[in-house]
């Protein structure tokens, strides 16, 4: 199991990342699946970039990737394959652990792209989504299918996906 530094006390970085990533290391250590998908508002970043309307997807599987893009345009959930720039990665380097999940050590100001890049260092070599929806979880007005508050953000989307198996 791989190491990371925890340097922040913020709810957010602190917690959120950390059990996410244990989460991964263990679907991948001990589930053995064919893939590994998350769903999750960590950051906030991907909002700045892509509004409410789009989902941030990181992924290195471009087939994947673009079944889903697929997918989501059809029920409604979008999202935008995101790249995982190898560049960032130097931001998770830690003087005490394997990583440093708040990618502070330099100012990439990318923060949705340095989160995926840390999820993604536990999860083996699965085939591995990272879906951020910041901006798409919740709405803050009535509009079109969405109520004001939660979305349910990945559901349909998901379900689609897997009735193609």
């Amino acid at each position: 199991m791989k190491s990371r530094e925890v340097t922040t006390s913020g709810i957010t970085a602190s917690l959120n990342l950390p059990i996410f990533a244990d989460g991964l290391a263990y679907a991948d250590l001990e589930l053995d699946p064919d893939y590994l998908l998350d769903v999750a508002t960590l950051t906030g970043a991907a909002t700045l970039g892509l509004g409410r309307q789009y989902a941030a997807m990181y992924t290195r599987n471009t087939t994947l990737a673009k079944k889903l893009s697929e997918i989501g345009e059809r029920v409604g959930e979008k999202v935008w394959h995101m790249p995982l720039v190898d560049d960032y990665s130097v931001a998770l380097a830690s003087d005490v652990a394997d990583f440093n999940h708040t990618a502070d050590k330099f100012n990439f100001s990318a923060g949705s792209v340095t989160a995926a890049l840390f999820l993604e260092k536990f999860a083996g070599k699965r085939s591995w989504v990272h879906l951020d929806i910041a901006g798409t979880g919740r709405s803050e007005v009535d509009a079109g299918e969405n109520i004001k508050g939660g979305t349910g953000f990945a559901v349909r989307l998901l379900i689609e996906w897997l009735d193609t198996f």
